[in-house]
């Protein structure tokens, strides 16, 4: 985890001074994340096991898919350098195929705050090891002495049309702890690319413990690998679309929060 921090200090505390701080970490035109890398893989879902772990009204685009990914973070407005490892399912967001995240990791604190009360993805704090050494990539995600996710490949040929990794509809919970109803919001972060390249020879093992259950989610083979370099901002903000069950939280406390 990072431990830098911001070279200028904020004197006291006033409106002006608090808008100033968050036009800073998220201005409408700003750049929030530069050359963020992505490693994914997309897999097929076996739609009856993963059904379980969507909120209500959330359904599976068609083909049934998922990308299972590892990041890593080196720039951002609010100066954490860290990594993150999660599950991006495809689901029907109107016309568009858009993503829900029912589980991911990371291991910084600010981008666990600022993800689960912005933007509702139910990050928890875990170890992730990356290794990029000339065209080798290969990272592993570790939680609680559980390997949850092992992935690696030799970076191949350039893809000059690559789908979105995270620019596309989310459509996520946040809410689960409180007397306030959990709810369903949306967002669109803007996705910039500055390079995808297809990852070959490419192996992943996704792994399982009894707080974060990957190996029971129906995840598949995978079909592609790829590496995403990207700038990302702040695209269309979450707003939330509808609520959810007060039992909600009950239902979903594993993997969402312990």
């Amino acid at each position: 985890m990072t431990d830098r921090e911001p070279a200028t200090r904020t004197q006291g505390r006033s409106l002006g001074s608090d808008l100033r701080r968050l036009l800073t970490l998220a201005g409408p035109r700003r750049t929030l994340y530069r050359d963020a890398h992505y490693f994914t893989a997309t897999v097929d879902v076996d739609p009856e096991r993963m059904r379980p772990w969507l909120p209500y009204g959330i359904r599976l685009a068609e083909p049934a898919r998922a990308d299972v990914f590892t990041a890593f973070f080196p720039d951002c407005t609010y100066g954490s350098v860290y990594h993150e490892a999660g599950v991006f399912v495809h689901i029907q967001a109107g016309r568009r195929t858009g993503i829900h995240c029912p589980w991911m990791i990371l291991d910084d604190d600010v981008a666990l705050i600022l993800g689960r009360e912005l933007l509702g993805c139910p990050k928890k704090l875990g170890e992730i090891d990356w290794h990029f050494e000339g065209a080798t990539i290969q990272a592993e995600a570790r939680r609680r002495g559980s390997t949850l996710i092992t992935m690696g490949g030799v970076l191949g040929r350039r893809i000059d049309d690559p789908p979105p990794i995270l620019g596309r509809p989310h459509r996520n919970a946040m809410g689960l702890i409180g007397a306030a109803l959990p709810r369903i919001v949306g967002f669109t972060p803007g996705e910039h690319p500055l390079e995808v390249r297809e990852v070959t020879a490419f192996e992943l093992t996704v792994g399982g413990s009894e707080r974060d259950p990957l190996d029971v989610m129906g995840l598949g083979p995978p079909l592609q690998a790829r590496l995403h370099r990207v700038d990302l901002t702040t695209g269309s903000p979450p707003i939330p679309l509808r609520p959810l069950s007060p039992l909600y939280t009950a239902t979903r406390v594993r993997p969402r929060v312990l």
